[in-house]
């Protein structure tokens, strides 16, 4: 007999089931929360409030752990300090290349 371990457990809900009100006190709490009380204001996502990009943000954070990192900051802040003309001729484009052998060369994001 095989034995399922926690982390192997999947949950199944019916479409009723998933948009049935909330009944935990604590998630029904989070979910009334204004966003901006529930996000850490010294987060503020992919984009510095000067402009620059947010490399501790969720959603680059694990690009910038990757063993294409370096190329991936290189690439993402040449790109944020570009205008819209220079990337359309252009710009960037060896980063960006870099960035791309990189991680067909390392498979870092092969799941």
């Amino acid at each position: 007999m095989d034995v399922i371990e926690e982390k192997d457990k999947i949950e199944y809900i019916t479409e009723s089931e998933f948009w049935e009100d909330i009944k935990d006190a604590y998630i029904k709490e989070l979910a009334n929360m204004d966003p901006n009380d529930v996000y850490p204001s010294n987060n503020p996502g992919p984009t510095n409030p000067d402009g620059t990009v947010n490399f501790e943000c969720h959603c680059v954070g694990h690009l910038v752990a990757s063993p294409c990192g370096w190329e991936f900051r290189e690439a993402v802040t040449c790109q944020k300090s570009s205008s819209e003309e220079e990337m359309e001729s252009g710009a960037c484009s060896e980063q960006l290349m870099a960035f791309m052998d990189c991680a067909m060369r390392t498979q870092c994001f092969k799941s």
